[in-house]
């Protein structure tokens, strides 16, 4: 892929891989990870080598921020696993918090409107359906329930839509097969044209100001960073939106095509320790390699 600005022109051996990676990262002030597709790998875990090289970022004195669509717990227990100090991302944007504290300083809710649009969405097409408030997701199939379940989240419970309280919910997914979901894209954009592909099984929305960019947006405003020294790497649809607005955005060699669009460059696949070779790449480049 053709890829911009400034070059180290370098090909780096990580293990068994090799990262080519033409980018200056030697600038970088704060990464950008998401979990799912590009940290974690097809278990759903984070491999101890990449929760290394975020923690010894974090000690150069990098802000990195997880931005995914896991729970605000689950990301805390992540971020804290890392020993990271920056506000961290959950549910898409829904929810950004400060680790060290525990304090939430940025709530977004989506409109109620939105809210039964997903849920005809779900009753039109037949497919699961998932819903999540600060304190909880729900769902509606025990299938979907050992889904998330296998995300590392304890906190999933089986309900009905019709039981929701569409005042609270910071996000809202249905979940199918990849083909079932293809299928059921012309629903999609007559009752929630907003809606994103995290991944290949879920179609998802958040409130408009709940995206992941949003929250990064406050988080870099917060800490006086310029989008243009972030590095970051993603796999999905809404990756995309917040890759677009920083400087060295990188998409997995597993990404979804509107992720390797808005990437500058791409790396490994998630499964083969990608990001870490991406990590441990930014801390070559700052003076700081990983041990």
């Amino acid at each position: 892929m053709t890829v911009a600005g400034p070059l180290s022109g370098r090909s780096v051996k990580r293990g068994h891989h090799v990262l080519e990676l033409p980018l200056d990262l030697s600038r970088t002030r704060a990464v950008i990870l998401d979990v799912d597709g590009t940290i974690a790998g097809s278990d759903h875990r984070v491999a101890d080598r990449t929760i290394r090289a975020m923690r010894e970022l974090d000690r150069a004195g990098l802000a990195v921020m997880l931005a995914t669509g896991r729970s605000r717990s689950n990301v805390l227990d992540l971020s804290r696993e890392a020993e990271l100090r920056a506000p961290q991302i959950s549910c898409n944007g829904g929810v950004t918090t400060d680790p060290v504290s525990g304090e939430d300083l940025r709530v977004r809710t989506m409109d109620p409107v939105e809210v039964r649009a997903m849920v005809t969405l779900h009753e039109r097409t037949g497919q699961d359906f998932t819903w999540w408030t600060a304190d909880g997701i729900y769902v509606t199939t025990p299938a979907l329930q050992r889904t998330l379940l296998a995300f590392n989240d304890s906190d999933v419970v089986l309900a009905s839509a019709n039981q929701l309280d569409e005042t609270a919910v910071l996000k809202a997914m249905v979940w199918g097969t990849k083909a079932q979901l293809d299928a059921i894209s012309p629903e999609v954009s007559e009752l929630v044209p907003r809606a994103t592909r995290s991944m290949d099984e879920f179609w998802e929305i958040s409130a408009p100001d709940a995206s992941k960019w949003a929250a990064v947006a406050f988080v870099l405003d917060r800490l006086g960073i310029d989008p243009a020294l972030v590095a970051g790497a993603g796999d999905g649809g809404n990756d995309a939106v917040w890759m677009e607005q920083v400087g060295a955005p990188v998409a997995m060699g597993n990404a979804r095509p509107e992720a390797v669009a808005a990437a500058r460059a791409q790396i490994g696949h998630h499964d083969q320790e990608g990001a870490a070779e991406f990590l441990e790449e930014i801390a070559r480049q700052i003076g700081c390699p990983v041990g």
